[in-house]
């Protein structure tokens, strides 16, 4: 099965001592906290916390697994198919909350205010993440072991989110306070390295993204417009993104959560879906239609030829083939589904994954070498320039913002490229692989250029609701790595369009480029959210009965 990395340094065992992991404190002796975590110090504790968030919502961890296969950006035989997963990030997420408290409360005690303010960012993010899939959880009484709640209630979204923002400005605060401190956050803060102004920027795009996503049920105008009327103030440019990194194979194995496909022995749970395939290829009938996109050799790594290359044959039947591409589909019964194809199948690549770029020449991945198996640096990427430009396009096309939107639609798609390259060549650093590759720059392509002028004109001719779809399209597309966004994004807009296999229950089918013909089906209705913790369920008492994912809508949904 595909390798689950979590990517904690040497002091994981001794944080893991002291964090607590669930709401209800299931593991504990009621009477008494075993988790007094106030020797630890706040410098290890923050490079923990930024890690564990990143491991639990980027691609490949289980809440990030799940959501790319909910928006259809990757497929796999998985629970998550068919619409089947429970819950995923409860605990990594409280895990990392209990430990923000413990530096909020030490960091203010011993005058470390830069390390307070981080971590109420990040505490503030955490939690705007819970509720975005989750809806109601426990927020007011959570890590409230000390004044006695073992059982705390779950609290409303809805009341949840303005503290929240209020929550980000509190962290603003303790960055910009006067007052000496004992020691600032350098190597130790894993995102930043320390650079104090631009975590200011981070938390007001944090905000900026958290107004956007209200804005269907309360007038957001005047805080948006406040925030952008000050770009200098938000994430502004590549280098400003918030994204936590990680690092190549080394002593210390900190690859990027989505690499484990390289050094899996069975593949086939984390593949590029053939509906994003389709639509980055033009063939989607409904939004780019012929409109090729130019990163598709780097989102997918094929181990195959095309039928009459130099390596075609697969090891046993293929679902869903285009030439040298070969995955699954969403939700099949087909009897190619299940076969063994992991030397067969596309993998991920050299940018979702931070694996090989797809240059033809179709070398298998059956072992983990440094011959073949790429970096796996790539960053978890929160919130980037671009998609702060798409939160800005949105903005305008909805009429909540005044401004250009074709013009920030422009810049938008153009930062969606540059970001590639910058997170490549700062980060992946494919030259430095054990078998060097040598990847174009793709911002600076001819194809590139092509891609951006034919989407704009698209975007000339469409209507405003075709106009947003193309942004939200366009930034799914860029967000694939963050697929987490992605699912929120869909459930407020509508949008992308996503692949629909069947009304649950019933069978369809549909035919691949090959000709071939597969079975499709749904075991239920698209899931509004997660199920609640089934731990968090059983063990607090104050908890609600499980809800039916599919009926139940976050406080922000229409």
């Amino acid at each position: 099965m595909r390798r689950k990395n979590h990517f904690i340094y040497f002091f994981t065992t001794l944080i893991m001592l002291v964090a607590g992991v669930t709401g209800c404190k299931k593991f504990l002796d009621v009477n008494k906290n075993l988790n007094d975590p106030t020797a630890v110090p706040v410098s290890l504790l923050l490079s923990n916390c930024e890690r564990n968030i990143a491991n639990n919502t980027a691609l490949g961890s289980g809440l990030g697994g799940t959501m790319s296969i909910y928006v259809h950006q990757t497929t796999g035989r998985v629970g998550a198919d068919r619409y089947g997963a429970g819950s995923a990030g409860w605990d990594g997420l409280y895990g990392a909350i209990t430990n923000l408290n413990v530096i909020i409360k030490q960091g203010t005690e011993e005058t470390r205010y830069a390390y307070a303010g981080i971590a109420k960012i990040l505490k503030a993010y955490a939690f705007s993440i819970l509720v975005d899939v989750y809806g109601d959880v426990p927020f007011s009484e959570f890590d409230k072991f000390a004044d006695g709640i073992t059982q705390p209630k779950f609290d409303k979204g809805k009341d949840i989110y303005p503290q929240l923002l209020t929550m980000i400005d509190e962290g603003i605060a303790d960055i910009n306070n006067p007052a000496p401190n004992a020691s600032k956050p350098a190597a130790d803060d894993y995102i930043y390295k320390g650079d104090l102004t631009k975590w200011k920027k981070a938390a007001n795009t944090i905000k900026l993204k958290l107004y956007t996503q209200v804005r269907r049920v309360q007038d957001v105008k005047a805080a948006v417009t406040a925030l952008l009327a000050t770009p200098a103030n938000l994430i502004n440019s590549q280098a400003e993104s918030f994204m936590m990194p990680y690092g190549p194979f080394g002593t210390t194995d900190d690859r990027h959560p989505a690499y484990g496909d390289y050094n899996a022995t069975q593949r086939g749970g984390q593949l590029l879906s053939p509906w994003l395939y389709e639509i980055m290829k033009g063939k989607n009938a409904n939004i780019l239609n012929g409109i090729a996109d130019p990163r598709v050799p780097y989102y997918a790594y094929n181990q195959k030829s095309a039928l009459g290359g130099t390596n075609p044959t697969p090891e046993n039947c293929t679902e869903y083939r285009d030439g040298g591409f070969i995955s699954i589909y969403f939700g099949s019964n087909g009897n190619c589904r299940d076969g063994s194809n992991s030397n067969t199948y596309s993998l991920l690549g050299l940018y979702p994954a931070g694996g090989r770029f797809n240059d033809s020449a179709a070398v298998q991945i059956n072992t983990i070498t440094p011959i073949k198996a790429g970096t796996g640096a790539l960053p978890h990427q929160f919130i980037t320039y671009a998609d702060r430009l798409f939160l800005e396009a949105e903005l305008i096309n909805t009429g909540v913002i005044t401004g250009d939107e074709k013009a920030v639609f422009s810049k938008a798609l153009d930062e969606s490229f540059l970001q590639m390259d910058y997170i490549i060549t700062n980060f992946i650093k494919p030259s430095s692989a054990g078998s060097p590759q040598t990847v174009p720059a793709i911002a600076t392509l001819a194809a590139t250029t092509t891609y951006k002028t034919d989407v704009l004109a698209a975007f000339d001719a469409a209507t405003a609701a075709k106009k947003l779809e193309l942004i939200m399209t366009e930034k799914w597309i860029n967000r694939i790595e963050n697929p987490v966004d992605s699912y929120t994004d869909y459930r407020r807009t509508g949008y992308p369009v996503l692949f629909a296999p069947a009304p649950a229950g019933t069978v369809t089918s549909v035919t691949g480029p090959d000709g071939k013909v597969t079975p499709v089906q749904n075991d239920r209705q698209y899931p509004w959210s997660l199920p609640f913790n089934t731990n968090e369920i059983a063990f607090n008492a104050n908890a609600p009965v499980q809800k039916v994912p599919e009926n139940y809508k976050v406080f922000w949904q229409p």
